[in-house]
């Protein structure tokens, strides 16, 4: 992994785990989307997901397997996660893969995708 793309990562968690609007939107690539396959098919667009974020609470995350593969302005991020968390007052813990997918734009990585696939919690809460 890049020095760069290392701490590009390290900034998304943290903006993540803090519910920073802000910094997350500075991380995240004008395209961002949430993408779901497992247990419902969903795409959650940049806006929607930075909607959610000060209502997904993180109360733990733990990488439980990391491999990392970059090939010039693309980078991908493959995790199996543990992590405790409500989402709109609901349950969202359990152990989940996710797929981060990076471009780098102007020198700077920023997420353009994440999919998600959660092998133990449920449904994604939505808003009513």
């Amino acid at each position: 992994m890049t020095v760069e793309l290392e701490a590009a990562d390290r900034a998304w968690q943290d903006a993540l785990e803090r519910r920073d609007v802000a910094a997350a939107g500075a991380i995240l690539h004008d395209e961002y989307a949430l993408v779901l396959v497992q247990p419902r098919p969903a795409m959650v667009p940049r806006a929607a997901w930075l909607g959610l974020l000060p209502d997904y609470v993180v109360h733990e995350h733990i990488v439980q397997e990391r491999f990392v593969d970059v090939d010039g302005d693309i980078a991908a991020i493959l995790q199996r996660v543990y992590q405790h968390a409500t989402v709109l007052g609901d349950d969202r813990s359990g152990v989940f893969v996710l797929s981060d997918l990076w471009r780098r734009v102007d020198g700077e990585w920023r997420v353009w995708r994440r999919h998600s696939t959660p092998l133990a919690a449920g449904v994604m809460p939505a808003r009513a």
